[in-house]
């Protein structure tokens, strides 16, 4: 079988990340006996006309394509137009994981607490202001300080900073304000028993297919994750950290999914739910075939896509 995978990136200027996460994927379907093709944005055209909307990859309507994959491996600012990418091959019929609306929603912080929030999966105290006017609420809201101040886009630990201090928060925010204009920011309370560590749980289909802690080693770094020096290692999860990662994925609407959990006090809470979780770190930690397991499940969603309504209602049966 071909499996297609599409990326934000440019051939000529792969992330590290990237390419390393092309490559396991492109070694793990070789071993199945199938091949990768990768699929590059900037060479997508939506074509529309009065019949199905179509979409062309380099100006050719695409054959046989049977399943895609999407690693949505770009920031929230281009969130719009490269989103319109995964719904067109949606609506050309081309089976899609993750689809568009749960990208959207992991995509965007603000919208992934707002779908946590509806569910009431634990998650830490979190305000999103789009001004300084009412910080001291906010301060007396969260608590004590350090806090946790994040955009509403980033990935692999950027856009994440920690403040220590109320004149600290004060200023940091009036001048992203005054760079970026009235965009939201999202100030969380930091958890100081987590001491720097969390879980990543890596989830395909309706599996946990591995877990791992990620520590942060850096003197003074309290970002945890593996491409900024974070060390990994297993992890092991209680019933109710179990729950919590599915609930979380169930509310974003995702098929594979990071879920970052924080242990605290009061319980796990969901730190992010990730839909272009990297490969390496979490393959590194645990040693199980993270893309393999990606991989059979492209398969075994392609297949499914061909057999007809009727057949698989006999299934169920």
């Amino acid at each position: 079988m071909k499996i297609h995978v599409l990326t934000y990136s440019s051939p000529t200027n792969l992330s590290p990340v990237t390419k390393m996460d092309l490559e396991l994927l492109d070694k793990a379907a070789r071993e199945q006996g199938h091949v990768l093709e990768i699929i590059y944005a900037k060479d997508c055209q939506l074509k529309f006309t009065t019949r199905r909307p179509e979409i062309l990859i380099k100006n050719q309507k695409p054959e046989d394509m049977e399943v895609l994959l999407v690693r949505a491996n770009f920031l929230h600012y281009n969130l719009e137009s490269y989103s319109a990418i995964i719904k067109q091959f949606q609506m050309a019929g081309i089976p899609v994981i993750n689809n568009h609306l749960a990208v959207v929603r992991a995509k965007n912080k603000l919208r992934t607490m707002q779908a946590l929030s509806k569910l009431k999966i634990p998650v830490p105290k979190t305000y999103v202001i789009v001004s300084s006017e009412y910080m001291d609420d906010v301060i007396k809201g969260i608590g004590t300080f350090p806090v946790i101040l994040k955009t509403i886009s980033g990935s692999h630990g950027s856009g994440v900073s920690i403040i220590e201090s109320k004149r600290g928060l004060r200023s940091v925010v009036e001048m992203m304000i005054s760079a970026s204009g009235p965009t939201p920011f999202i100030i969380q309370e930091y958890v100081k028993e987590a001491k720097g560590k969390d879980i990543r749980v890596f989830i395909v289909g309706k599996r946990i297919i591995a877990a791992m802690e990620r520590i942060a080693t850096k003197r003074g770094e309290f970002r945890s994750n593996f491409h900024l020096g974070g060390r990994v290692r297993v992890a092991s999860m209680s019933r109710k950290e179990k729950d919590v990662a599915f609930a979380a994925i169930k509310a974003v609407g995702l098929d594979i999914a990071g879920v970052d959990i924080l242990r605290t006090k009061t319980g796990p809470k969901v730190l992010e739910v990730n839909a272009n979780p990297g490969l390496e770190g979490i393959t590194q930690a645990t040693g199980r075939d993270i893309a393999g397991e990606i991989i059979k499940y492209a398969v075994k969603k392609a297949r499914r896509s061909k057999v007809p309504v009727e057949d698989k209602e006999v299934k169920r049966d």
